[in-house]
């Protein structure tokens, strides 16, 4: 029998959906501040996964692409690794901002969250502290990514 025949229907439904959400969050900053943002991110995609909610969480991952290829500037790593992000983005469900401290700063959220807005693709905002709660009720209503930009 099919792994997915013994799941409830809701559940069944849900992971028929196409696509994934992208999982934003501020990278840049101290050593302290990029540990703790990628723990966060690695967390939270834990949760989302036991949840049911598939993420595609670039900090996990897209740094250890970046030290390999040994590219020297900020402006370097930018010009690479955005485009190849924004395409993660554009088939994405939707984007999941989660707000440490910085995220209203950083370059790269900025960016995203002007990608979103431009190609209509809702977002979403979550603490640090939401993510052993009901995840689903928090995608149920995107916000208004005017609002993030304005206080980004």
């Amino acid at each position: 029998m099919a792994w997915y025949l013994l799941m409830d229907e809701t559940t069944s439904e849900r992971l028929m959906e196409k696509g994934l959400y992208f999982l934003s969050v501020a990278y840049h900053g101290t050593d302290e501040a990029k540990a703790y943002r990628t723990e966060i991110s690695l967390k939270a995609a834990a949760e989302f996964l036991r949840q049911g909610i598939h993420v595609f969480a670039p900090v996990i991952y897209v740094n250890q692409i970046v030290e390999e290829l040994n590219l020297p500037s900020t402006e370097e790593r930018r010009q690479l690794v955005m485009p190849y992000l924004l395409d993660f983005l554009k088939v994405s469900k939707g984007m999941i901002l989660i707000t440490v401290e910085g995220w209203q700063n950083s370059w790269g959220v900025r960016q995203e969250l002007i990608f979103c807005q431009e190609h209509k693709i809702p977002v979403y905002k979550i603490n640090p502290d939401q993510l052993g709660g009901n995840l689903p009720r928090l995608l149920s209503t995107p916000l208004d990514v005017n609002e993030l930009l304005e206080a980004a």
